[in-house]
Parts: C-alpha cells; structure tokens; sequence
C-alpha cells in the first residue's frame, strides 16, 4: 500500500466516523463533548471525532470532505452544522472554539 492510499483509507474511516457523530450531534443523542467522551471509551480511541476534528482545523476537514465528496458522492457530503461553524470563525482549537471550546 503506498503513502498516498493509506492517506485515502484512514481519511475515509476517520471522516465516516466523524460524519455520525455531527449527525448525533444534530439529532440531540448527545453533546458534543460526551460524544467525544463515550467514542473514546467505549471505542478505545484515544481522542473523540469531534476534538480531532477541532485539532485538524474545520476549515481543513470541511475542504477534505468536498474533495471526498467530488470523488465518492454524498456519504460524504459535509454537514451544515460544519459550514456553518467554519463560516462563523468557529475552526477548532487554533482559535479556541469550533465544536468545543479551548
């Protein structure tokens, strides 16, 4: 596997896995930070969707999902929720708040 496709895949499965916790986030299963909570421990990772996505940059993962998108469809379609967090200045961790706050 090169470089380029191990890219690829992890992208796909992380994004998936962060796309469901925007759509929990939007059908009020939880908060945003218990979300991120309940990933961690219940799925053993060592950061929630949600963080790592504040820690990416918004602004990064919304354009890394349009180039998903133009490629794979609608599963990959970014969320409203995101647009408008990004559109808001709200971009994650660099500056200080996007689905958390810092």
């Amino acid at each position: 596997m090169t470089k380029d496709q191990e890219t690829e895949l992890l992208d796909r499965f992380n994004l998936a896995v962060f796309l469901e916790a925007v759509r929990c986030l939007d059908e009020n299963v939880s908060t945003a930070r218990e979300i991120d909570i309940a990933m961690r421990a219940g799925a053993g990772l060592s950061e929630g969707p949600l963080g790592r996505a504040d820690k990416v940059g918004l602004d990064k993962v919304l354009a890394r999902l349009e180039e998903l998108e133009a490629r794979w469809g609608d599963r990959f379609h970014p969320p409203e929720r995101l647009r408008a967090l990004v559109a808001s200045g709200r971009t994650g961790v660099a500056a200080g708040r996007g689905f958390l706050e810092y």
